[in-house]
């Protein structure tokens, strides 16, 4: 940083720091001392000797130091070396030629060496720009948080351009700032422009010491400011668009639930009504007519149950609170007690029970898993032929359990097998329903460490199987 400095600076200014000075009037005097002091010293050598004082000077002080550096050798190598000495009168031709060519080549050796200097500090400067830029462009699109970013841009500004300090102010983040122990300048200031509007400013203050900004780094503070304003416009565009697609998502889940909740909640509503202002306005009823309609209210009102649990469970899916509350479980007991407490579902029905005897016992929330199985045979009743048996089997070893419910209806089409499990979404044909039974079977099973999949089931029909760690520590 400070031959990069030295190198940036007027003659002008060069000539005011003291080590210029002393390297360009100390160094010919050094050799004069060195080469009088040794006598066995020939002219030639005292002329490399200038020669290198004058490479010296240029690498410190730049192009006016190598060439006052070479006026100054060239006279003490004439005034001291030449004869007649102690003049500035040479006193052959060729002494001449020697003086003169010895200037040429210790003002062009100068010059090249502070030019070669000079370039390859702007080359790096300009990578270190590049790299800082890249950085920037990179951070900024990544989707880092926008504080971060702006701070490690500021902090990269002050290191690179030497700088006092540095300050970016948003109007969507606070103002972050870099600064050293410096004292600042008047500060650069670039507004920052989204939409034609200001939305914050870049403002740079460099050190006192080095004068004010470049041209070329005024230029670089212009083009990062125009970057964070891309990033800021990109996020509110990005903003937008996730606006939107909330928007429009909140919309078609509150279409498909309107259009899925409403049948699901009449029907049975309606059903209930019914029932009910018959037995209240009826006098003459049978006592199995009584019960009959007193079954079709239970029937109704457990349905009516499943769909607000189902709603209920996708509520708590969208919140992140379904957490299993695991317990130790026997998972054949739960099977056949869901079974058993669906028979009234089942009339008409075999229920084919394939449970293994040697199914381990396993952790688990019980309430999850029956919602689970109650929501799978439920599923292959509504889409598959009445009459036609429902076949539920499980099998397991030390490290997990599988379970599987198969129907013999159409089954489920390969384009579908993965779809069914979103919310909302039913399957083809006329069965209406809410869409939400398998995707609150999936959830809970995931949230148990375990996977879901549908598949066809061998003989024809659907069959969908969940599979389940059988201990909390495996599940991920």
């Amino acid at each position: 940083m400070a031959l990069e400095r030295s190198l940036r600076l007027s003659s002008v200014g060069a000539f005011r720091r003291p080590r210029v000075w002393i390297t360009v009037l100390g160094g010919p005097a050094a050799v004069t001392a060195l080469t009088l002091l040794e006598h066995q010293l020939s002219t030639t050598t005292a002329a490399l000797l200038y020669v290198l004082v004058v490479v010296v000077a240029a690498g410190v002080g730049g192009p006016a130091a190598g060439i006052a550096a070479s006026f100054l050798s060239f006279l003490a190598l004439n005034f001291f070396f030449t004869p007649p000495l102690h003049t500035f009168v040479a006193g052959k031709v060729d002494d001449l030629i020697a003086l003169v060519v010895f200037l040429i080549v210790s003002v062009i050796t100068g010059l090249l060496l502070s030019t070669a200097l000079r370039e390859r500090s702007r080359a790096e400067t300009r990578e270190r720009q590049t790299r800082l830029m890249n950085r920037s462009t990179t951070q900024l699109l990544s989707g880092q948080a926008l504080e971060e970013v702006l701070q490690g841009l500021a902090d990269g500004l002050v290191g690179l351009l030497d700088l006092a300090s540095c300050t970016i102010a948003t109007e969507t983040s606070g103002p972050v700032r870099a600064k050293t122990e410096r004292k600042p300048a008047s500060s650069f200031e670039v507004p920052l422009i989204v939409k034609g509007e200001r939305a914050g400013t870049l403002s740079a203050a460099p050190a006192a010491a080095n004068g004010p900004l470049r041209r070329d780094e005024r230029a670089l503070i212009e083009a990062l400011a125009a970057q964070v304003s891309l990033a800021l416009e990109s996020t509110r565009l990005t903003d937008e668009v996730r606006r939107a697609q909330l928007d429009a998502e909140t919309n078609r889940l509150r279409a498909a639930l309107f259009s899925g909740v409403t049948h699901d909640l009449k029907t049975p509503l309606s059903a209930i009504t019914a029932s009910v202002t018959s037995l209240l306005e009826g006098s003459r009823f049978t006592e199995h007519q009584r019960f009959e309609h007193l079954d079709t209210i239970r029937q109704e009102a457990e349905h009516l149950d499943r769909v607000v649990t189902n709603l209920m469970d996708l509520a708590r899916l969208r919140a992140g609170a379904l957490v299993p509350a695991r317990v130790p479980a026997a998972i054949d007991e739960l099977i056949e007690a869901v079974v058993a407490r669906l028979q009234p579902m089942l009339v008409g029905r075999d229920a084919n029970l394939d449970l293994h005897d040697d199914l381990p016992e396993m952790s688990m929330d019980v309430i999850q898993i029956d919602q689970v199985l109650t929501n799978l045979i439920e599923n292959a009743v509504k889409f598959s032929p009445p009459g036609t048996p429902i076949r539920i089997s499980a099998t397991g070893g030390a490290e997990q359990v599988r379970v599987t419910v198969s129907d013999k209806g159409p089954g489920i089409p390969h384009g579908d097998r993965e779809r069914i499990f979103n919310a909302f979404e039913r399957g083809n044909g006329e069965v209406t329903g809410t869409g939400l039974g398998l995707a609150i079977a999936w959830a809970a099973v995931h949230a148990h460490g375990g996977r879901m999949w549908a598949q066809d089931a061998p003989g024809g029909g659907a069959a969908v199987t969940f599979e389940l760690p059988t201990s909390t520590s495996d599940a991920s």
